[in-house]
């Protein structure tokens, strides 16, 4: 395009867009300004900018509220604007700026700081913002703490993944510094000192039924779709269908415990209805709501690829004459490499179907002779080592060892936290190209796709929904990255879903009308509970009563009924002192599983288990009559995830080892056993105490421990610690026991993570 050309286009473009700036009077048309803002910039990358030009950009960018988009042009153009050079007729443009500025290098977009203005010193300050992935939701977060300097703060996120993630975020933060900060849910706490706390809902229940009394400055809920069970990902994410009460239990004790709250998620749909039930929790908790759910900081373009041959998109100009879904996938794939922008997701809607794409890929790429070449030194090295790791720590015939071979990761919920986390790495460094996920992508992890290409319109057995989609095509293209990202889908209705109409948001707690599990009877209001909810609730109080069970214990593990509470203290009272001791000696010296004693709580939790999976193992027996569970708990304490992963090698394919493994421990182990365990080490204290006429905390328990080996892989603090960062796990039993063995057996892989992790956490 000749520089003529150029002007008129950036003179005309510029000046539809200023036009459609002033005569915007809703959030909709906003939505349309920043979209067409965002495609401006888009061809202005490829433009030979002149000095005038990127001065009026400066201002222009402004004037829309996006600095960023400026930062970001010159970023990609390589452009160096000296302060000089800006002339007086563009004050205005840097005195908005500075007001969008925070420190140097970093500066709020205008609709983050509208967030941020939010928040003032002396009042009640409670908000719930809706708004698109890529809002940058964290950011604002960290500088409303900043601004208001609260003493002791939550922050909740959905996943360990997250929780990690922020946790080290935290840590390269100077502000932070000040802060005793916190990720288990059983850390002593200076109640004197700052304190910052980073937690999913399951822990912070934990720690709050340790400090019950304890009070915080501020709370931040991410995710919040999550306490409406309709918005929940199916079968994807371990134990994810049944953490709509872990959600709504751990928010109505966070508009308990804080005064300040910040409640976030995004395209979240709140109808305007007086008596809806999101609206009385507005009403009754004092919240207000803040709506962006149109201001998509990076546009998104979507195409369509069904049934036509040619295909003109975003300056791409291709054929596609085979009808095999397979085969348009790998013809789009051709066109991404060839014009250089390969970077991509690719959704699906299982993990068994992650894998079948990879191996198409694989093969694809073998017959196109596509390779990826690592240039960076550094990054090959410490690529080559992880494979190396993967080969001899799992099996060289493992479909994600494969798929990195060539360039492709997997990502889905069985897949071990530290794998995937360098999976992410090497994605957004360019080692790798691709990526094959589940909707665990969605889960608010960042990465540099320009792409999505999304291969089904459900999500495992059930259709999306629009909340849905919208967060997959959400992680199309990245802020600071790009101004668009591009949404492929591939004989499927997901363009149909997305212009679909949205789904309101629910808390069942605070609907009259609605069934609520035993669990949210007990946590709502009378006023929203029917004549006959009520009566359950007084039943079932009067019968724990009857029992002897104090309301302190009943109020402990809020997430299980107490009508399990109940049948299992009965279990309990059924027991003689010797069995009593037994249950507490479930763990023989050196941390070894005692079987026997095993079985015997095994026996008491039965009958309120209602995982049909952990229903099995226990019911399956050896030849010598001792569960499945019993055999592979004992395994797992000893050597953990790859002493498990060894013996179903033994007799499956490694993609089934590996899947079943991880199953076991993600969802059987950490997930569900560890929740029964903690109920009854509980009550069989609670009831010895009673007995011995003691303090409940005198009262010592091996299945305390049990319960941290499954949930951790380790006892110590700072080995727990770690294990949420995610580490392989030769790394974790070295830290948890300083075993030189466990160290002089750590391959190239294990060695460089655990140097790292002396560093960055400052381990001795």
């Amino acid at each position: 395009m000749y520089s003529k050309k150029q002007a008129s286009y950036i003179n005309k473009t510029a000046e539809e867009i200023i036009k459609l700036k002033y005569d915007c009077n809703s959030q909709k048309q906003e939505g349309v300004l920043i979209k067409k803002v965002c495609d401006f910039f888009d061809v202005l990358k490829n433009f030979e900018l002149t000095q005038p030009q990127i001065q009026f950009l400066y201002k222009f960018a402004n004037i829309i509220g996006i600095p960023q988009y400026y930062d970001m042009l010159l970023k990609q153009k390589n452009n160096n604007l000296k302060f000089e050079d800006i002339h007086i007729h563009d004050l205005t443009g840097m005195i908005y700026n500075a007001s969008l500025t925070m420190e140097e290098e970093k500066s709020f977009h205008k609709y983050q700081k509208i967030v941020y203005d939010k928040f003032k010193k002396g009042t009640k300050n409670r908000y719930f913002l809706t708004a698109p992935t890529s809002f940058g939701k964290t950011f604002i977060v960290n500088e409303i703490i900043k601004k208001m300097n609260y003493r002791n703060i939550v922050l909740i996120y959905p996943t360990l993944s997250l929780l990690a993630e922020n946790y080290i975020k935290l840590l390269d933060d100077k502000f932070f510094s000040k802060y005793n900060i916190h990720t288990l849910s059983d850390e002593d706490i200076d109640e004197e000192e700052n304190n910052l706390f980073i937690y999913t809902p399951e822990r912070f229940l934990s720690m709050a039924d340790k400090k019950e009394d304890f009070k915080f400055d501020f709370i931040f809920m991410d995710e919040i779709y999550k306490i409406d069970n309709q918005f929940l990902i199916d079968n994807q994410t371990i134990g994810e269908n049944e953490r709509d009460l872990s959600f709504r239990v751990a928010l109505q004790l966070v508009c308990m415990k804080a005064k300040d709250i910040l409640l976030a998620g995004p395209y979240i749909e709140i109808v305007d209805n007086n008596s809806s039930s999101i609206q009385n929790f507005f009403k009754d908790n004092d919240f207000k709501k803040i709506c962006f759910n149109e201001i998509e900081i990076v546009n998104k373009s979507l195409l369509e690829i069904r049934e036509k041959k040619e295909y003109k998109f975003e300056g791409l100009d291709f054929k596609i004459n085979a009808k095999p879904t397979r085969k348009k996938l790998e013809t789009l794939l051709k066109i991404l490499y060839k014009s250089g922008n390969k970077s991509s997701i690719i959704y699906t809607y299982s993990r068994s179907q992650t894998e079948n794409i990879a191996k198409w890929i694989i093969q694809f790429k073998q017959n196109q002779e596509v390779y990826n070449e690592i240039e960076d030194v550094e990054k090959q090295e410490k690529f080559a080592i992880f494979m190396d790791h993967i080969k001899n720590a799992f099996s060289e015939d493992w479909i994600l060892y494969k798929g990195l071979q060539n360039g492709i990761g997997i990502h889905h919920g069985y897949i071990p936290k530290y794998i995937q986390k360098e999976i992410i790495e090497f994605f957004n460094q360019g080692v790798l190209d691709t990526i094959i996920s589940t909707t665990t992508i969605t889960e608010g992890i960042n990465t540099s796709a320009k792409n999505m290409i999304v291969m089904s319109d459900k999500k495992g057995t059930k259709p999306l929904k629009k909340f849905d989609a919208q967060n997959i095509a959400g992680r199309a293209g990245r802020f600071m990255h790009h101004f668009k990202g591009f949404v492929f889908s591939i004989d499927n209705n997901f363009s149909d879903i997305l212009n679909s109409d949205s789904e309101e948001l629910k808390n069942l707690e605070y609907d009259p009308n609605s069934k609520k599990l035993e669990v949210d009877i007990m946590m709502a209001s009378e006023k929203y509970l029917t004549e006959d909810q009520k009566l359950t609730k007084k039943q079932l109080l009067q019968e724990a009563s009857e029992l002897g069970l104090d309301m302190n214990i009943v109020n402990k593990f809020k997430t299980i009924k107490i009508s399990d509470k109940i049948t299992l203290y009965k279990e309990i009272l059924k027991l003689n002192s010797f069995d009593k001791k037994r249950l507490l000696n479930v763990l023989n010296y050196g941390n070894s599983l005692n079987w026997e004693n095993f079985e015997l709580l095994l026996k008491c939790i039965f009958p309120i288990i209602e995982n049909e999976d952990l229903q099995r193992l226990i019911i399956n027996k050896t030849p010598k009559n001792f569960s499945a569970l019993t055999v592979k708990v004992s395994k797992y304490i000893t050597n953990g995830f790859p002493e498990v992963l060894n013996f179903e090698l033994q007799r499956k394919t490694p993609d089934m080892a590996v899947r079943e493994t991880s199953k076991l421990t993600y969802n059987i182990f950490k997930y569900h056993l560890v929740k029964y365990l903690g109920l009854i080490d509980i009550l069989l204290k609670y009831n010895i105490s009673k007995e011995l006429n003691c303090d409940i905390d005198e009262i010592n328990s091996g299945i305390t421990m049990l319960i941290s080996l499954l949930e951790y892989n380790c006892v110590s603090l700072d080995a727990r610690k770690i294990s949420d960062y995610g580490v392989p796990f030769k790394v974790i039993k070295y830290l948890d026991t300083s075993n030189l063995d466990v160290l002089n057996s750590f391959d190239k892989y294990e060695y460089f993570v655990y140097k790292q992790i002396k560093n960055k956490f400052k381990i001795e």
